[in-house]
């Protein structure tokens, strides 16, 4: 069994563009298949241009963009994974690249390697709600375009890429923040014939707009959701995309603690050498803390999402809190600002 989400833009009819998204390797982890009892696959989109899984759909909608509608700048709202895959498209493709910030976001040290690719940093409003609003009028004005964080059909296409090869994994487990990856590998599953794989819909305390809507009849409730550091995420509500996939499909929504989260950051570093934010995280703390879940269906594939914002001084920050049973921000541990979609 293998199960490779594709780097190389496979479902879409243009060319792919270099440095915009790469195919990422299946790699079977020994510490995770230990634990579960069976094998065990990363999916390890962590390695995309800009440190995300954010490349694979957000580079399909902006080479859309700019190829077939001749955009010659693109404009995002998010100063994390969203706005990071934006630039890096940019630079790419040849074209200007505007990110717009709210105070809120003023310390974010991505802001300087958004510049480093070549992306100009506004600041507006006092929160990523004003932000959003200048940032989609700025793509209103001709040859621009708004690029969302995740809720397009083309960046839902761009996750659903998968090649084939033997037979389908028992399951798959990844996180969901506003759903754009779910909607993404759910309708790949559809396409090559998998869709009766049980897709695990990982979400931690505070990041669960997928489980309340499911919960409240599958209507999104647009309300504020937190990483399990305690940052503000930005998105309000999850994406329809991945609620019409979670009646049509075999979705599980499963909540993990906060403390687990950031426990497991530090554990997948110790074991695999790899640093994962916490909303990456959430999908790797099922697998430590309810090993069990997943050992009825014989080999999992877990999608290591990757963030572009992590350092290790996060990581030891975050392990301090983990280690306390807190997820509660302190003065004395405070790491970067820290958002994901």
């Amino acid at each position: 069994m293998l199960l490779a989400l594709s780097a190389a833009l496979a479902s879409s009819a243009e060319a792919p563009v270099p440095d915009v998204h790469i195919h990422t390797p299946l790699l079977r982890s020994s510490k995770l298949s230990e634990r579960v009892g069976g094998p065990v696959y990363l999916k390890m989109d962590a390695l995309q241009p800009g440190g995300s899984f954010k490349a694979r759909g957000i580079g399909r909608l902006c080479t859309h963009l700019v190829r077939e509608r001749g955009v010659t700048c693109l404009v995002s709202s998010s100063c994390a994974n969203a706005g990071m895959a934006v630039a890096v498209a940019g630079r790419a493709l040849g074209v200007a690249t505007t990110i717009v910030a709210s105070d809120v976001d003023r310390g974010c040290r991505l802001l300087e390697s958004f510049r480093r690719l070549g992306a100009e940093v506004l600041l507006e409003g006092k929160e990523w709600n004003d932000a959003d609003a200048r940032a989609r009028a700025l793509g209103d004005e001709p040859a621009s375009a708004y690029v969302p964080m995740f809720d397009h059909p083309l960046i839902v296409d761009g996750h659903s890429s998968l090649d084939r090869n033997g037979e389908p994994p028992g399951c798959i487990v990844l996180s969901v923040g506003g759903g754009g990856l779910l909607s993404g590998v759910c309708e790949g599953l559809k396409r090559v014939g998998w869709g009766s794989v049980p897709v695990y819909a990982c979400q931690s305390e505070r990041c669960n707009l997928l489980d309340r809507a499911m919960a409240s009849g599958r209507t999104p409730t647009p309300t504020h959701i937190y990483s399990a550091d305690g940052h503000d995420l930005g998105t309000r509500a999850v994406a329809q995309a991945a609620l019409d996939c979670s009646a049509e499909l075999d979705v599980r929504s499963l909540l993990v603690s906060d403390s687990a989260t950031l426990a497991a950051v530090g554990e997948f570093l110790d074991d695999e050498r790899v640093m994962v934010e916490p909303l990456c995280a959430v999908a790797l703390a099922a697998l430590y803390t309810r090993p069990e879940l997943f050992r009825q269906h014989g080999s999992v594939v877990v999608v290591v999402c990757g963030g572009s914002l992590c350092s290790l001084d996060d990581v030891v920050a975050w392990r301090r809190r983990a280690e306390r049973g807190s997820a509660a921000t302190s003065d004395d541990d405070e790491p970067g600002h820290e958002l994901d979609e």
